[in-house]
């Protein structure tokens, strides 16, 4: 029976990329298994940093403190108000700033979307798939640099990469329909709705 990809079976097709023998455990002080643990990590952070169905919310609240201030948690990729407000709003200090006002206080509930960043074990199949593959190739070039072993790989990152990019448009039922700019321009070309006036 098939199952899911692990941090530790990830880490072991890491290290196997390079022709070195699996770990039955993270903990084993073996300096080229805690390698491949921090380059899968970094690829984690890198592939969910470009932000997919699975880890993106939409006008998500986020709530003043007593002070005024909004604490932003850790895992919180990037943020974007994306134009629901006249501020322009970053993450400074772990806190929201609003970079017009000069500001870290707000009056209101601020809603944001969101990249989060999730554990590795908590991600869809498809993406630990991708990042497990990727960051082979990645710790293949640093480890050992072989360009062989990299380039061997490649096939195989493009390939998954098509998987995780087929399974996230699935889930997000994107249509050019669901923003206003894809809505004005389908009525600005629709010659019924030209007639009607829209």
């Amino acid at each position: 029976m098939a199952r899911k990809t692990t941090k530790l079976a990830a880490v072991n097709r890491v290290l196997t990329n390079i022709g070195q023998a699996p770990t039955t455990s993270l903990i084993d002080g073996n300096p080229l298994v805690e390698m491949a643990e921090v380059v899968l990590s970094e690829v984690n952070v890198a592939v969910q940093s470009e932000g997919w169905v699975f880890n993106t919310e939409y006008a998500y609240p986020f709530i003043p403190d007593l002070e005024g201030c909004i604490l932003i948690p850790d895992n919180v990729l990037s943020l974007d108000s994306n134009g629901r407000t006249n501020s322009f709003l970053v993450i400074r200090s772990g806190k929201l700033y609003d970079k017009a006002a000069h500001s870290y206080t707000f009056e209101g509930t601020q809603k944001l979307d969101v990249t989060w960043l999730f554990d590795f074990e908590d991600l869809p199949e498809a993406a630990r798939e991708y990042i497990t593959i990727r960051a082979g190739n990645v710790f293949a070039g640093r480890s050992v640099g072989s360009s062989e072993a990299v380039a061997f790989g490649q096939r195989e990152e493009v390939m998954s990469r098509a998987t995780l990019m087929e399974y996230d448009t699935q889930q997000g039922d994107y249509s050019i329909f669901n923003t206003n700019d894809g809505y004005t321009q389908y009525n600005s070309y629709n010659p019924i709705n030209a007639l009607r006036g829209y």
